[in-house]
């Protein structure tokens, strides 16, 4: 936790001189790794801890491997995992995904989701489940989705030792969020990163959905609602589980769907068949059921907040707590007499329905920036590419919606980026085919990606957000009708831009 807080902090003694903060940083990334080393190697019994050597560690940030020397390991590798380690991995792979050396988290990413695995957070727990110090678990077994028991299972982690813990209801909400985020995250990182899934939706069939964030926040545990379990396609609350994990379920199906599409032998055959449509159109229908939740969810909160009439519910969250907005400026842009929890209300709309309709472009299968500008397959002239230009020019909208919400983009930094770049591309490849003749709203929508674009360099500074907001303002330009003298040497340039983050074959997306 000091070396998350380190990164950000504006403490003096990370301040001055300025290499300060990289130096608190590599110290303390140091001693983290150190801690967690017995987790992942293991020295042989008496051997020495390890000494980091300086090129393992770059301002704070572990590149090689997982910052520990193999001529270190050793046989007698026996320590057991707790969910506070994979806690732990999670840290340390988002701040070193929000950093230019985005490959690098993957490998403490897969650290987290094997551990996760090994832990069996996906399982429910029956209510008399205990855990010894040792990690094994005691009592009948956990739960699956038919409500069968399993043997019981080992490895929960909780610490060394014999005696036995009784897993407290907080204790098991710990599991159940710790793999709904885990669970979330890979699926977004399969987008980014163009890989397939680790986390299948069949290993949490039977868990309970996360409870309401803000009884959870108060660690009022008995007044929980009705929860379901598996995953979800329904927004039903402010929390990030509540309106970007049921997204995320959605994408982990179409990422199914995409390299299912994309298989080198079998590929072929499955987008000639009828399988191929059915399984689209099961999508598109969850993402319909999504769109009306919602609706429904901003009925809810903006007309009953509005009038004073809002009832408890403990089973949706917002009900009883008001939500604050993450930006200090984004009650201002609606004016004051607009309470904060109506303004959370709206960006939480906002931000769901842009990866909703990004999500129906993804569904499309087109990806890649170079394949969609080559476009050998002659999609522009299909239904489904005026389909898909619909879903663009509405994430823009709905982009529109967010800067004016949440004008620093500060909702949700660390996920955003993404959604944005692919609802991007068809409003490139738009603007690089049809130059001046683009429609009023391609060039509104345009407009408004540039200037989001613009906002997510200001707020969270990566190097594909930089390049892509130079290759908007270049198509920007054109739509306009200012074509530059050297059109074609810029448009050679553009697609080499677009070349490093490549979404077909072997591609690796933004992991450059």
């Amino acid at each position: 936790m000091l070396w998350v807080a380190a990164q950000t902090s504006e403490a003096a003694f990370l301040t001055s001189p300025p290499s300060a903060r990289g130096r608190v940083c590599q110290k303390l990334l140091e001693l983290t790794i150190g801690l967690l080393r017995p987790l992942i190697h293991g020295p042989a019994t008496g051997e020495a801890s390890p000494n980091y050597p300086a090129n393992m560690v770059i301002n704070g940030v572990a590149l090689g491997g997982f910052g520990v020397s193999m001529d270190q390991l050793g046989a007698q590798s026996s320590a057991t995992g707790a969910v506070d380690d994979v806690a732990t991995y999670v840290h340390l792979a988002t701040v070193v995904s929000a950093s230019e050396y985005k490959a690098a988290s993957m490998r403490w990413w897969t650290a987290a989701w094997s551990l996760a695995r090994e832990l069996k957070l996906g399982r429910e727990l029956p209510p008399n489940a205990t855990t010894r110090q040792d990690g094994e678990m005691d009592g009948e077994g956990d739960i699956d989705v038919n409500g069968n028991k399993r043997p019981p299972p080992s490895l929960m982690g909780h610490g060394p030792g014999n005696s036995a813990v009784n897993l407290t209801e907080e204790e098991r909400e710990e599991r159940r969020r710790i793999w709904w985020l885990l669970y979330a995250t890979d699926r977004h990182l399969a987008l980014c990163y163009n890989r397939p899934l680790t986390l299948l939706d069949k290993e949490c069939e039977g868990l309970l959905q996360p409870m309401n964030d803000d009884i959870w926040q108060a660690g009022d545990l008995s007044s929980m609602g009705y929860r379901r379990a598996g995953p979800s396609f329904e927004c039903t609350g402010h929390s990030m589980f509540g309106y970007f994990l049921p997204l995320m379920s959605i994408l982990g199906e179409i990422v199914d769907l995409q390299h299912a599409r994309n298989h080198p032998r079998f590929g072929l055959h499955f987008r000639n068949s009828g399988e191929w449509e059915s399984q689209a159109m099961e999508i598109s229908r969850q993402l319909d059921v999504y769109a009306q939740s919602l609706k429904e969810f901003e009925a809810r909160y903006t007309s009953s907040l509005a009038l004073g009439t809002a009832e408890p519910d403990p089973g949706m969250e917002g009900s009883n707590i008001n939500h604050m907005s993450p930006s200090g400026r984004s009650s201002s842009t609606v004016g004051s007499h607009v309470s904060e929890s109506i303004v959370h209300t709206k960006m939480v709309v906002a931000y769901g329905t842009h990866i909703m309709h990004v999500l129906h472009i993804l569904l499309a299968g087109k990806w890649d920036p170079i394949n969609l500008l080559d476009d050998n397959d002659l999609w522009i002239s299909s239904e489904s590419f005026i389909s898909a230009m619909g879903h663009a020019v509405s994430a823009a909208e709905a982009s529109s919606d967010i800067l004016e919400y949440d004008p620093d983009l500060s909702f949700m930094p660390f996920f955003f980026g993404i959604y944005l770049l692919q609802g991007s591309f068809l409003l490139l490849l738009t603007a690089d085919k049809l130059q001046g003749d683009a429609s009023p709203s391609v060039v509104r929508a345009c407009e408004t990606i540039v200037r989001a674009h613009e906002a997510c360099v200001v707020t969270l500074n990566t190097e594909y957000q930089r390049t892509f907001r130079k290759v908007m303002r270049s198509a920007l330009a054109q739509v306009r009708g200012r074509v530059p003298e050297d059109f074609g040497e810029q448009q050679q340039r553009r697609r080499e831009v677009l070349a490093l983050y490549r979404w077909s074959g072997d591609g690796s997306g933004l992991a450059l």
